[in-house]
């Protein structure tokens, strides 16, 4: 437990650390290759959804100018020929935006709590392997 104790909070930091180092480099590779284009909706946005938005058809264009279609979140009530802006690649493919600072820091948090209660789980077994063993001995002696 005194072990536990001790090294658990240096535990939690070093995974910490090491979560926030991982996802702030995804996250930053993913706004580098990910940008906003605005989307011109070709049919209304029309029903209801829990999160306020519906997927509709939609237009954007490319840097080189090539018109794409495909189906985009749109808030529930939109027009058609209103925009939305939407995620997109380097291929203009349609992307998930990238992680959000608060989802970094929620990683990172999960990241610090499960170092924490593997490091517990790892001690107990380190402890039950060494009661089991000293066990042992007092009955062979």
């Amino acid at each position: 437990m005194t072990a536990w104790m001790a090294a658990s909070p240096l535990v939690a930091y070093a995974a910490g650390r090491w979560a926030e180092a991982r996802f702030s480099r995804r996250a930053q590779a993913q706004r580098a290759a990910l940008r906003q284009v605005p989307a011109t909706l070709l049919q209304p946005a029309a029903g209801r959804c829990a999160d306020g938005t519906r997927t509709m058809l939609a237009q954007w264009r490319l840097l080189d100018g090539t018109l794409r279609t495909g189906p985009v979140p749109a808030p529930t009530g939109a027009a058609a020929g209103s925009t939305v802006m939407v995620w997109v690649n380097q291929a203009g493919d349609l992307a998930d935006p990238p992680m959000r600072h608060a989802q970094v820091s929620n990683r990172v948090e999960l990241a610090q709590g499960s170092a924490a209660a593997l490091f517990a789980v790892a001690l107990a077994a380190i402890g039950r392997k060494t009661h089991h063993s000293l066990d042992g001995r007092r009955t062979v002696s």
